[in-house]
């Protein structure tokens, strides 16, 4: 009998491949936990919308913790158990200064999802729309004058700041620090996620775990990354991938192989199922 009543996973860099999927290695691995009465959930970075075809395949029916843990909403009924909104005024700062000093964008909320003109993730989004079924598509609105003076009407849920290189990101996550109002937290070498203050995954699964009975040493968790840091901390078995940053393989109990190399199946396997 499987001691564990939740599998959470990160996604990028953790259950995605550099080719953005999810292995049939992990696939497999994950259903038969499922099977096992152990329920997986998503912990992402992303908003809930953006990872539909995930969910898809994996045949997952409850909650999934987005936008670093700003949304928690079941899937199935489209509830929303927890959220918190980004105050407007910062919002709007962060936007202005992006504007001004080029910096690329995106803005996160339950429904939509904005993007500045010619942003190469926003503009990867719209691609991959192409290639998917209208239920499966990411609801994608880029910014313009009328948006971008009526950002009171938006409820941002995160600001993700989108970088060429890692010492950009490093800048403007010393430049948006200074706001004791905000989270900022780095969730992939170029990109800076920027939320409402006390947002983490690792807060969302102890207001998740809370409300749903589960107790946090009955948890694995999966993640790379420093947005993965507070679930690492609070959660029985964190598991990193062997394409971590430092920080994170440090609090893990194992260390299992790289994203791309079906580590979370490799992890199921040979830790989870033989303790």
């Amino acid at each position: 009998m499987i001691k564990y009543k939740w599998c959470v996973c990160d996604m990028d860099g953790t259950l995605l491949n550099s080719n953005n999927a999810i292995s049939k290695e992990n696939e497999v691995a994950l259903k038969k936990l499922q099977e096992m009465g152990v329920e997986v959930i998503i912990a992402t970075g992303r908003v809930d919308l953006m990872v539909k075809v995930y969910i898809k395949q994996l045949g997952l029916k409850g909650p999934v913790i987005s936008c670093n843990g700003g949304l928690i909403r079941n899937i199935a009924t489209g509830e929303i158990l927890y959220s918190k909104v980004m105050d407007k005024i910062v919002v709007k700062e962060i936007i202005d200064y992006c504007m001004t000093s080029n910096v690329d964008f995106i803005i996160y909320t339950d429904e939509i999802i904005y993007s500045n003109k010619n942003n190469r993730l926003g503009k990867r989004y719209e691609d991959r729309n192409k290639l998917l079924s209208k239920e499966m598509q990411v609801p994608i609105k880029y910014v313009d004058k009328n948006i971008i003076e009526n950002l009171d009407d938006i409820d941002a849920l995160k600001v993700l700041l989108v970088c060429e290189k890692h010492e950009e990101v490093l800048v403007l996550e010393k430049y948006f620090s200074k706001y004791d109002d905000l989270t900022v937290v780095s969730s992939s070498i170029c990109l800076l996620d920027i939320m409402a203050p006390n947002i983490s995954k690792g807060n969302a699964l102890e207001i998740l775990s809370k409300k749903l009975g589960v107790d946090l040493s009955e948890i694995i968790v999966f993640g790379d990354n420093y947005n993965d840091m507070e679930m690492f901390k609070c959660a029985g078995m964190p598991i990193a991938m062997g394409n971590s940053v430092e920080e994170i393989k440090s609090q893990a109990k194992y260390i299992t192989k790289s994203n791309d190399e079906s580590g979370i199946a490799y992890a199921i396997n040979n830790y989870i199922l033989k303790e």
